[in-house]
C-alpha cells in the first residue's frame, strides 16, 4: 500500500515538475517586440469598431452646415459685382445701339442731301439759259424804246429815200412796237418759268442745308457718345 502511494507521488512529480519549470522559464524570458505586419488585416476598418465613420459623417455634416453661412456672407459681394457688370454691359449695348441708329440716320440724310444736290444742279442748269434770255430781252427792249422815240426815228430814216418821212417813221414805229410786244410776251413767259425754277431751286437748297445740319448734329452726337464711353468705337 505504501509502495503504491510512493509510486503515485513520483509519477505526479514527474508530470507537474517539467510544467512548472517550463512556466518559470517562459516568465523569465524577455518580452519580444512585435514587428509590423506587412499586410495588416482589413477587417478593423471594415467593421469600424471605434465608430470612425459616424464621427466623420457628423464632421462633414457640421462643415456643410457652416458652408451656407460662408456662402451667404460672400454671396452679396459677388451678386453686386455681377449686377454692376450686367448694368455696364447693358449701358454699353444701349450706347452702341444708339450710335448705330445715329449712323443709319446720318447715311439716310447723306443720301437725301445727294439727291437734293442733284436737283439743285438740274434747276441751276435750267435757270441759266432762261436768265440769259431775259437779260438779252431786257437789253433789246431798251434799244427799241430808244429807237421808237422821234429822235431815234428821224436818225434811222435820215438816210432812207422817201416821199413822206412821217409815214415812214410811223411804219417803222409800228414794226418796233410789234417787236416790243412780242418781247414783252416772251419776257412774261420766261419770268413765270424763272419764278417756278427759282422756287424749286430754293426748296432743294433749303433741304440741302437742313440735311447738312442734321448730318453735323449726328457727327456731334457720335463724338459725345464716344467721349462718354471709350469702349464704343466708330465703325
Amino acid at each position: 500500500m505504501e509502495y503504491r502511494k510512493l509510486c503515485s507521488s513520483i509519477i505526479l512529480s514527474s508530470i507537474f515538475l517539467p510544467a512548472v519549470m517550463t512556466g518559470l522559464a517562459v516568465a523569465q524570458q524577455p518580452t519580444k517586440i512585435k514587428r509590423p505586419v506587412k499586410n495588416p488585416p482589413q477587417f478593423p476598418s471594415i467593421i469600424d469598431l471605434e465608430n470612425k465613420d459616424a464621427r466623420q459623417t457628423d464632421r462633414q455634416a457640421d462643415q456643410q452646415d457652416a458652408a451656407p453661412g460662408a456662402d451667404a456672407g460672400g454671396q452679396p459681394d459677388s451678386l453686386a459685382v455681377a449686377v454692376q457688370s450686367l448694368a455696364n454691359e447693358l449701358r454699353a449695348l444701349g450706347q452702341e445701339l444708339r450710335s448705330l441708329n445715329i449712323r443709319g440716320q446720318a447715311q439716310i440724310e447723306m443720301l437725301r442731301m445727294t439727291r437734293a444736290d442733284m436737283r439743285i444742279d438740274y434747276y441751276e442748269r435750267e435757270l441759266r439759259p432762261v436768265r440769259e434770255r431775259l437779260a438779252s430781252i431786257e437789253a433789246e427792249e431798251r434799244l427799241l424804246q430808244q429807237a421808237m422815240t422821234r429822235e431815234g426815228l428821224l436818225a434811222r430814216t435820215a438816210s432812207m429815200p422817201t416821199l413822206n418821212r412821217e409815214e415812214l417813221m410811223k411804219q417803222i414805229r409800228m414794226q418796233d412796237e410789234a417787236r416790243y410786244r412780242a418781247l414783252q410776251f416772251e419776257e412774261e413767259r420766261l419770268r413765270k418759268l424763272e419764278a417756278d425754277l427759282a422756287a424749286s431751286l430754293k426748296i432743294y437748297q433749303n433741304i440741302s442745308r437742313e440735311t447738312e445740319q442734321k448730318i453735323q448734329e449726328a457727327e456731334d452726337a457720335l463724338k459725345n457718345i464716344e467721349s462718354s464711353s471709350p469702349g464704343v468705337k466708330r465703325q
